[in-house]
């Protein structure tokens, strides 16, 4: 080794500035997470009162037939 230093050229790296978009879609996938939810939440219940009706109507109609 000869301890001679080389003066390297710099490399010209274009400045890229980070993408803006990022924040925006993981603030929009936040809240369609919660909307998704509040569906998934939503069908469960209108899932729920139709059964509980259809359980009502079926003693009704049970009812309606033993009261011959």
């Amino acid at each position: 080794m000869t301890g001679k230093v080389v003066d390297l050229p710099p490399k010209n790296r274009p400045q890229v500035p980070p993408p803006v978009s990022d924040f925006w879609f993981a603030q929009l996938d936040v809240r369609l997470g919660k909307i998704e939810f509040m569906v998934s939440r939503l069908e469960w219940q209108i899932g729920l009162i139709v059964c509980g009706g259809f359980g009502l109507l079926v003693f009704e109609i049970v009812k309606a037939i033993a009261a011959k």
